[in-house]
């Protein structure tokens, strides 16, 4: 939700939240590690030396150890009274209506077929999805499938909140992911992606560039110049009709989306691979310049912006230009089919020395207070396949990003009137995918030595002490910028700090921590 005019609030983090409630919550059905440690016993033993004086040597004797075993725990529901149904809870911000109509006929088609599970869609507002989690949990409640943030994963497996998904997979099929579609922790997955997404492309207005003489900028200082030149006075009355730029600076993740591209395309990150800091290498600091720079060229409130208001101000005619994936273009298509032919969408610019973007997965996972497990497993492999996600995802064409290749594949075969329309544009959208990567899963994703890009699964485990918190710090570092007046300098360096303090605090709970290889 947007809230303008506010900076720094007394919220509770969610990482706080985890910690509290992992303290009080009802025990969950986490998964349980057996060891049988290695046991070394001092036995005293006697020896005789000369002039018979008797000295007791102690020695350590070792006791033979096994292996670590894992056991998987999980809850065993009760029969059910006859006539009685399983009801599997199905959290989701996926709010728009054609999305919840198709998502509801393929519950009907389950259903059918499986008359003792009825499957419940709860819609959350996007961005609180893990506050509810976390609240849910501290009682005890029945979540069943729930839409998790990747950066939260981590948190979520060592509080024991999810199931492991290995049974989802084997039914579906390993081969068939995509990379970065599973989030594996522990050699388990955890959580598995149902759409893919960016905010690594930019909307552009086609007749305001032709009619200013402007070719769609390619580079950074030419999106910096489209931006002031697109900025007008239309009409002659003082004031500005039309920003150059929507670009947000609100106190959520929706500032983080954007920024991020920013931090890659100049050839930074948040840490590298092995877990250590690169935010505080000064092409972060450029980043952050070039981000602030642009602002000025964005509509008054910017500094209260979430999700949603950069697209609807597209809409509305008052931005040329804005940083969002498929859903702008399909909205604006529904809204006003005109504005839509004036528009398409191009790689955003952000930068000039690495192509990269900011764009990762929507997850599912199954909380570890699900009654009825099994029908939530079967349930989720049974929306994964078949045509019935390719329905979903098509629902917003072109936004909604496939996480498996047969349903990519399938994708390209069915009828869709918005694709035939718009075939390059959805080209463009599905081809940011190739070079997206997220901070929070894959860790150091940018070589800040040698400015390539080389994103692996590799989560960040500390990410929810940087990015749960509201505002996110790389978000509040930009609130303290543009509202604060506080300089980019010492803005960027409360930020990295901040940072190095997550990472040091969290290491120091895990000494034994070592990224994945």
């Amino acid at each position: 939700m947007s809230r303008k005019g506010t900076f720094v609030q007394p919220l509770v983090a969610t990482v706080v939240l985890l910690a509290l409630v992992a303290a009080c919550a009802p025990a969950p059905t986490p998964v349980v590690v057996e060891k049988e440690k290695v046991v070394e016993k001092p036995v005293v033993q006697t020896v005789v030396v000369e002039k018979e004086k008797v000295v007791e040597k102690p020695v350590v004797q070792t006791v033979v150890v096994e292996k670590e075993k894992e056991v998987m725990v999980t809850s065993t529901p009760k029969p059910l009274p006859a006539g009685a149904v399983k009801i599997v809870p199905f959290l989701t911000t996926e709010s728009d209506p054609d999305s919840v109509d198709l998502f509801q006929q393929i519950v009907a088609e389950y259903e059918k077929t499986h008359p003792d599970v009825q499957v419940d869609m709860v819609l959350v507002g996007h961005g609180v999805e893990d506050a509810r989690i976390v609240t849910a949990m501290a009682v005890g409640a029945d979540l069943g499938i729930i839409q998790v943030e990747p950066r939260s994963v981590p948190d979520f497996v060592e509080a024991g909140y999810l199931l492991p998904l290995d049974d989802v997979v084997k039914a579906i099929g390993e081969k068939d992911f995509k990379p970065n579609s599973r989030i594996i922790l522990n050699g388990h997955t955890w959580a598995i992606g149902y759409a893919g997404g960016t905010h690594g492309t930019l909307w552009v207005r086609k007749d305001l560039f032709e009619k200013a003489g402007l070719e769609f900028p390619k580079t950074y200082d030419e999106l910096l110049a489209a931006a002031k030149a697109l900025t007008q006075d239309t009409d002659g009355d003082g004031k500005i009709d039309i920003y150059g730029i929507g670009l947000p600076a609100g106190p959520d993740g929706a500032t983080t989306a954007r920024f991020v591209n920013f931090v890659y395309q100049n050839c930074g990150d948040y840490f590298d691979k092995e877990g250590n800091l690169v935010f505080d290498q000064p092409q972060v600091l450029e980043a952050v310049k070039r981000y602030v720079a642009l602002l000025e060229y964005s509509p008054p409130g910017y500094t209260g912006w979430s999700w949603f208001d950069g697209l609807n101000a597209f809409m509305a005619g008052k931005v040329a230009m804005h940083p969002y994936g498929g859903r702008l273009g399909v909205n604006v298509y529904k809204a006003d089919p005109e504005l839509r032919d004036k528009s398409t969408v191009i790689v955003f610019p952000a930068g000039d020395k690495v192509r990269a973007g900011r764009g990762t997965y929507d997850y599912l996972a199954i909380a570890s207070t699900a009654k009825f497990p099994d029908a939530a497993k079967d349930f989720m492999a049974f929306y994964l396949t078949g045509d019935r996600l390719a329905r979903f995802l098509l629902t917003v064409p072109g936004h909604l990003m496939p996480p498996l290749y047969s349903v990519a594949e399938l994708i390209t075969t069915m009828d869709n009137e918005y694709v035939k329309r718009y075939p390059e544009d959805v080209k463009t959208l599905f081809a940011s995918q190739d070079t997206n990567a997220e901070p929070t899963i894959n860790m150091g994703a940018v070589d800040t030595k040698t400015c390539t890009f080389s994103p692996t699964l590799n989560p960040m485990p500390w990410a929810g002490c940087i990015f749960s918190r509201k505002p996110p710090i790389d978000a509040e570092m930009i609130q303290r910028i543009v509202i604060n007046k506080e300089s980019p300098e010492d803005a960027w360096k409360w930020a990295y700090t901040e940072m190095k303090k997550c990472a040091d605090e969290w290491k120091a709970q895990h000494p034994g921590w070592k990224p994945p290889k």
